[in-house]
């Protein structure tokens, strides 16, 4: 999808999308052009149910003057409360119209608002991105009618030239180029999306200019990755580590985000129940999201130092597979007992972030990974998890949350919840001695890998997937949650 910048003296598209308040009632610019029409927009709305809510739409498909053959009414509410989020969410709304009525192009004419036309225009441009993805690689008899036609959005502003205007959407388009790669990791179902495939898209990004180190078994054998290993034993398929670097600020120090890869999760031998294991090939979202991210950064030469890490496995049953009350003895030399074959991500986060911070000594670092239903129970899909024992880094990412509609809760973490993973034959066990607060004790597993290393883990098991429980944006399969949360984190907090 193309996007450019034009005047509002030049509107050449048939299609039109205009905004509306509470009432229905046209916002100002629309009113111009509704009176350069005769009149006709707010006639039309006058004779529907239109009322001019928050995401509600209202298409007129018939022409409405010479220029102009369709018209799309996005409903804002109560103009004066619009944030940056309802500007993203009037993008998806617009986009999904877009989308239904087939149409090639479409100008977009903004509204003066109290907040800045830039900033209207990057949320609103992601939405309209977020809203176009289309995943329907394998639906093979779509007639040409029913497959995307929307090339061009025309973006109506005061100053088509303005410097700034063009680097947010230069920006927004590597942005969202970085969120689609991890849609289409998560969307893919696993006879498609395992370690292999992790593998190639990393190797793709060094022409990004991204470093990529692959560990394969043998190499995690000798570096003793006992936990992560183990998780995928029972696979046909290699199990990998994946290191990516993006150098984009000198000898500033690095930070390291390391994503859960769990390509497929049956569970293991504490296998599922059929209706829990029909969205596990999500199971891998948060090294997705590791993969958007890193893409994004470098698309965007954001001028951050990341280190972006991918443990990839796939949790199977076969005569190779681990077993309830394994013990395993962990890259950084804890053994820990297997209370459960299902709680397996932390197993597989513990190799992977005990490993980066021995190896790399970031400065700080985050995991992000569907780590606990817990965490679902708790916060529903509106909400991903956060846990940290570091008041700034929770302030920062929870703005970063807001301002990019990727919302974080932050749950407790502590001494108190560690000591809940005692094992009597190991140093701990996978599992809290309790069935309650299990994000919780699953957030202490973890922190007992990372050591004095500035730390927060997001557990996004509500959120990665968004037709497995609603609530975080209204688009369908994955929403790519974590590319653009992270993103702003890492350039807003470079050092």
């Amino acid at each position: 999808m193309q996007i450019t910048t034009s005047t509002k003296n030049n509107l050449n598209s048939d299609c039109i999308v205009l905004f509306a308040k509470s009432g229905g009632d046209l916002l100002p610019y629309a009113k111009v052009i509704d009176k350069t029409c005769g009149s006709a927009i707010s006639k039309a709305i006058k004779n529907s149910r239109f009322q001019g809510g928050e995401e509600e739409v209202f298409i007129i498909n018939a022409p409405v003057s010479n220029e102009i053959s369709q018209v799309v009414v996005v409903g804002m509410g109560d103009i004066n409360q619009a944030n940056i989020d309802s500007w993203r969410l009037a993008g998806i709304a617009s986009g999904k119209a877009l989308d239904t009525t087939g149409v090639v192009s479409s100008s977009i004419i903004f509204e003066k608002t109290k907040l800045a036309e830039q900033d209207i225009a990057e949320s609103f441009a992601e939405g309209i991105h977020l809203a176009m993805y289309r995943f329907d690689r394998f639906l093979t008899n779509q007639k040409k009618h029913q497959q995307s036609a929307f090339e061009k959005l025309i973006l109506i502003v005061e100053d088509e030239k303005s410097p700034a205007l063009k680097t947010v959407i230069k920006n927004v388009n590597a942005l969202m180029e970085g969120v689609n790669i991890t849609r289409d990791l998560v969307n893919l179902p696993a006879n498609f999306a395992n370690p292999d495939l992790m593998v190639k898209t990393a190797k793709d990004l060094k022409k990004d200019k991204i470093s990529v180190q692959i560990l394969g078994e043998k190499e995690l054998k000798k570096l003793g990755m006992g936990m992560l290993l183990a998780v995928g034993q029972g696979s046909a398929q290699e199990s990998r580590l994946i290191v990516m670097k993006y150098n984009g600020n000198g000898k500033a120090p690095y930070k390291a985000v390391v994503g859960k890869g769990v390509m497929f999760d049956t569970g293991g031998y504490d296998i599922k129940p059929a209706a829990g294991m029909l969205h596990m090939k999500a199971d891998m979202g948060g090294a997705g999201a590791v993969m958007g991210m890193m893409k994004a950064l470098a698309k965007r030469k954001s001028k951050v130092n990341v280190i972006g890490v991918c443990g990839c496995v796939v949790n199977m049953i076969s005569e190779n597979a681990f077993l309830p009350g394994d013990v395993l003895t962990s890259y950084k030399g804890l053994t820990v007992e297997v209370g459960n074959t299902d709680a397996e991500g932390r197993l597989v986060l513990g190799d992977a972030l005990a490993y980066i911070v021995d190896k790399e000594k970031p400065a700080e670092v985050i995991d992000i990974a569907t780590l606990t239903g817990a965490c679902m129970v708790a916060l529903g899909g509106s909400y991903a998890g956060m846990f940290t024992e570091h008041t700034n880094i929770a302030k920062a990412l929870k703005k970063s949350g807001e301002v990019t509609g990727e919302n974080l809760w932050r749950l407790p973490v502590n001494k108190k919840y560690g000591s809940m993973l005692k094992s009597k034959i190991a140093d701990i066990g996978n599992m809290g001695s309790s069935p309650y607060g299990g994000s919780s004790t699953a957030a202490a597993f973890l922190q007992k890998f990372v050591g004095d290393t500035p730390w927060a883990h997001l557990d996004i098991a509500g959120v990665a997937m968004i037709d497995k429980i609603g609530g975080n944006i209204p688009v369908t399969g994955a929403g790519g949650f974590g590319v653009r949360l992270l993103v702003n984190y890492l350039e807003n907090n470079p050092k």
